[in-house]
């Protein structure tokens, strides 16, 4: 059995699924990684002998573990509509930093979620390219064309490049607080001497 590059088809959805297989061992393991990702079900999968699903293991375990290029796409395409890509901290809204901030509290959530962080980013596009104004009522809509339509390079791209803002953002927090603390101490310092100073006698 031939895969034409597994990657430039598993989506999201699969993806996850196939994270969420290490409890399974043996058979029961191939069993399922080819079930996942022919996408055909457990009926088929099972109708191949031993010989021809190992074979098929086999060489879709030897495409999952290149590790693909994950491209950062600004704006990207799932089932026929586009959606500019919040990227940068500068522009998320505070509903949109909440929302990721619960779906990311474990590594484990990376995966497990990745679907609902990958929404968070996405804005409807208008005139092609430009976003419009994050709209926090569709979601779940978005979360599930992210899960069942958009690839998992895709996905995996997006959200590589923002949590390395994340982590950037969350390196630079304690410096810009320390920083912001001590110009409060100033000013604090500052209307203290002003008070206890005499002030001017007028004779």
């Amino acid at each position: 059995m031939q895969y034409n590059n597994i990657w430039k088809k598993l989506t999201v959805g699969q993806y996850q699924l196939l994270a969420d297989l290490e409890h399974l061992e043996g058979w029961e393991y191939m069993r399922s990684v080819v079930a996942i990702v022919e996408g055909k079900g457990f009926e088929a999968v099972d109708s191949y002998g031993l010989v021809d699903l190992r074979n098929r293991y086999e060489a879709i375990a030897k495409q999952l573990q290149q590790e693909p290029f994950k491209p950062f796409k600004s704006v990207v395409k799932i089932a026929g509509k586009r959606y500019y890509v919040t990227r940068f901290f500068e522009e998320i809204n505070t509903a949109q930093f909440a929302e990721i901030s619960e779906w990311n509290k474990t590594k484990e959530d990376q995966i497990k979620n990745l679907h609902l962080c990958v929404a968070s980013l996405l804005c409807e596009t208008k005139w092609g390219f430009l976003p419009k104004k994050y709209n926090g009522k569709d979601h779940s809509k978005r979360a599930t064309l992210v899960k069942d339509k958009m690839l998992a390079v895709d996905a995996l791209g997006v959200s590589a490049f923002f949590l390395l803002s994340w982590v950037k953002l969350l390196e630079d927090l304690p410096t810009y607080l320390a920083k912001e603390i001590q110009v409060l101490k100033k000013e604090i310092q500052d209307l203290t001497l002003e008070r206890d100073s005499p002030s001017d006698m007028v004779g």
